[in-house]
Parts: structure tokens; C-alpha cells; sequence
């Protein structure tokens, strides 16, 4: 079995296969390991059902998910790194300038696994980056609408503007944060500096975020809904909401993930297994539902990752 040497902080020279050795030799190591954890950002359910096939894929393997917001698990990342007592294998996050910072400080491994070395569908030249670090999938926002309330429904943003939505009957979300004003500038940017100012004629309903704002939506507190997130409103919808959602023609709004393997993991084969498996197809049509994938042509997913608007801080869905 081939190995390498591990760089950075926490190293214990641990084995790590190499990309050379191929997946019957990452796959052995991962075994012998017995254990992978990931912290992530992305949606829970979607991260559960990633593991349990991980585990059927790769019988032996126990997968351990933690999930939480990017503030939190970078907190918990760095102490890591500080005390060289790894808890975590994989992180997943969407905060791009940590990423960044600590791919520059050389906290991440070099991907090991043939997805993400060149040797499948995985568009490595575009997805890995300086650093070791790589695009997993993005969360998407967009417009969606009350069936019953707005039938003949809406096609793109400037549709918002119909007359008949005037007076409530559209919701959009206050601009908190840094990320949430992006939006706005997307907007502007795609639809004509005076959008937003037309939008606001409009008397719109103001809503925190995307959830309430979906809910809104569902119930028919609102007939159209500016900002939603289509991994919230399909539950709903298979449940019976009168609600539907389309992608802007010129593309989507929304926040990129980015997956590495860290210096201090304690099982770095299995995680690198992991990481492999999350941008295979099969593992994209799992952590992707109704979102953005790293891969053309994935069922249940809206768009790929190259059409979502790069963000420098992560849009807050909850």
C-alpha cells in the first residue's frame, strides 16, 4: 500500500493512501480505519441519507454526522487544529474566506480519491482549488408562488412585478447580513439597477429569512415569495401545498460548498473515501435534492454548480 506523508497542523505522519494507489487500496485503509466524521452545513436530512448509503456502499465504515452552522463548526475546526486533537475528518462549510485562510495556512489535505484526482465525471480543473479544497454542491434560492393564489405563475424575477401581486401579496427578506444585501445586488445586477426599487413599490411582506418566508408561501399568507429555498418548500409540496418554484433563466443565487479533508483527522483514508463518494453521482443525487450539483444532468437537483453565484459569505437558510 502506497502512502504519503501529511503536512500541516496536528500531522502524526499518519498513512495515507495515495491517489496513485487506487480506490481497492483507499477503500482497504478506509476499512481498517472503521470511522469517518463529517461536520457540515448542509441539510441534515440529505447528510443522513449520504451516510446510510456510505455505510451500504462501504459496509464496516461507521459514518458519525455533525451538522451545524458554519460559525460553530469553524469554531470547533480551529480548536482542532490549535490543540492537534482532531475530532473531525471531513468539513463541509460555505464560509469561503475561512476556507480560503486556512487552505493558505495548509490545513487541508490533497484529495486522494479518483473522483476528485481526474479520473471520473468530477471536473477537477474547476471544482479542486489551491489549497485542497473542492466544490461539493450549493444551496439555491429563488422565486416560487401559491398555486391557488397566483395559477398562472411565474417565469423570472421581473414577473414579480405584475400589478396583481401589489399590496402584501409578495414576500422578500430583510437584509440582516452581508449575504442577504448580495442578493439584492444580484438583483441589480441582473434585472436592471432599478429593480429592487420596483420590487419595493410593490409593498412587499418582510420576512427573516427563507423558511418563515416558505411557510408564507404554503399557507397562503403570500401568493409569490422572492426568496425561497427549493429543499424546503418540496417537502410541503409532496404533502399537498399549493406551491411551485422555478430557476431564473440566467441562473441562481445562492451559496457554494466547499469540502476538504483535515490535517487532524484522525481517520484520513475513510475520509477521503467520503469525500470521494459525495461527488460521485450517486452521492450528488443524495446530498443535492432540489439544489446545486458539482455534476450535469443529476436527478432531483436544479442546477449545476458553475450557474450559482459565487458567495463570499453563506446565505443563512434557517
Amino acid at each position: 500500500m502506497t502512502v504519503a506523508a501529511c503536512g500541516g497542523s496536528g500531522d502524526k505522519s499518519k498513512n495515507l493512501v495515495s491517489a496513485d494507489a487506487g480506490i481497492d487500496a483507499l477503500v482497504a485503509a478506509a476499512k481498517k480505519e472503521g470511522k469517518v466524521t463529517i461536520y457540515s452545513a448542509q441539510g441534515l436530512d440529505a447528510l443522513n441519507n449520504l451516510a446510510a448509503a456510505f455505510k451500504k456502499e462501504y459496509p464496516g465504515i461507521d459514518v458519525d454526522v455533525v451538522r451545524g452552522v458554519d460559525g460553530d463548526l469553524g469554531t470547533k475546526v480551529e480548536t482542532e487544529f490549535q490543540t492537534g486533537k482532531g475530532i473531525a475528518d471531513l468539513y463541509v462549510s460555505a464560509s469561503l474566506p475561512w476556507v480560503q485562510s486556512e487552505a493558505k495556512a495548509g490545513k487541508f489535505l490533497a484529495p486522494t480519491g479518483p473522483e476528485l484526482t481526474g479520473k471520473g465525471a468530477y471536473d477537477v480543473k474547476k471544482y479542486v482549488h489551491d489549497g485542497n479544497y473542492f466544490e461539493t454542491n450549493s444551496a439555491v434560492l429563488t422565486f416560487g408562488w401559491n398555486t391557488k393564489l397566483y395559477p398562472k405563475g411565474l417565469t423570472d424575477y421581473p414577473d414579480l412585478l405584475d400589478p396583481a401581486l401589489a399590496g402584501g401579496k409578495i414576500g422578500v427578506v430583510q437584509p440582516t447580513a452581508a449575504s442577504l444585501v448580495d442578493f439584492y445586488l444580484w438583483l441589480e445586477e441582473t434585472y436592471g439597477a432599478d429593480f429592487v426599487t420596483k420590487l419595493a413599490a410593490q409593498k412587499p411582506r418582510i420576512y427573516p429569512s427563507s423558511l418563515p418566508m416558505g411557510e408564507a408561501l404554503a399557507s397562503g399568507e403570500i401568493a409569490a415569495g422572492s426568496f425561497v429555498a427549493p429543499i424546503a418548500l418540496d417537502p410541503a409540496k409532496a404533502k399537498g401545498a399549493p406551491i411551485a418554484y422555478k430557476m431564473p433563466p440566467s441562473g441562481a443565487w445562492g451559496a457554494r460548498y466547499y469540502g476538504m479533508v483535515l490535517t487532524t483527522a484522525p481517520h484520513p483514508n475513510a475520509a477521503q473515501l467520503l469525500a470521494n463518494f459525495m461527488v460521485t453521482e450517486k452521492g450528488q443525487e443524495l446530498i443535492t435534492p432540489a439544489a446545486g450539483s458539482v455534476l450535469p444532468n443529476v436527478p432531483g437537483t436544479l442546477i449545476t454548480n458553475d450557474k450559482v453565484r459565487v458567495q463570499a459569505i453563506v446565505a443563512l437558510l434557517n
